[in-house]
């Protein structure tokens, strides 16, 4: 990994673990509503990138194919979903609960492309995950 893909990483991951803070100050306002802030202003930097970087004639091509629309629009639902229950649990005091199962994702995406996609992992990719199904 190159130093600037670790400190991407390293940024994610910071970002990811001060997360429950950010949501926390703001329970005061529903989770619904804050949801629906960070799809607008998402849509809206999304938009302005594209633009900014002449994709917008890759987007439209895309998006005009039916099945692409369908699938991008499940996509967007899942994640609306995801995000609604991690910003509600995290103001309903269920911080702990959310770490657990953001920590058990990635272990599930493995098992399931082990189990349905017949990955094959060599074995210095099983440690990380025998290591984590342990914390878990």
């Amino acid at each position: 990994m190159s130093n600037k893909g670790l400190l991407y990483a390293l940024g994610a991951y910071l970002a990811w673990g001060l997360f429950p803070i950010y949501w926390k100050w703001l329970h005061q306002i529903d989770a619904v509503q804050l949801i629906g802030h960070r799809i607008g202003w998402s849509f809206i930097m999304l938009m302005a990138f594209i633009f900014a970087t002449g994709q917008f004639k890759a987007l439209k091509e895309a998006v005009i194919k039916k099945s692409v629309l369908v699938t991008y629009s499940i996509a967007a639902v899942l994640i609306a979903i995801n995000w609604l229950m991690y910003v509600w649990a995290v103001n309903a005091n269920y911080i702990v609960e959310t770490s657990l199962g953001y920590f058990i994702n990635p272990l599930l995406s493995v098992f399931l492309g082990v189990i349905f996609l017949r990955e094959r992992l060599r074995i210095f990719q099983w440690v990380p995950v025998i290591l984590g199904s342990v914390k878990v």
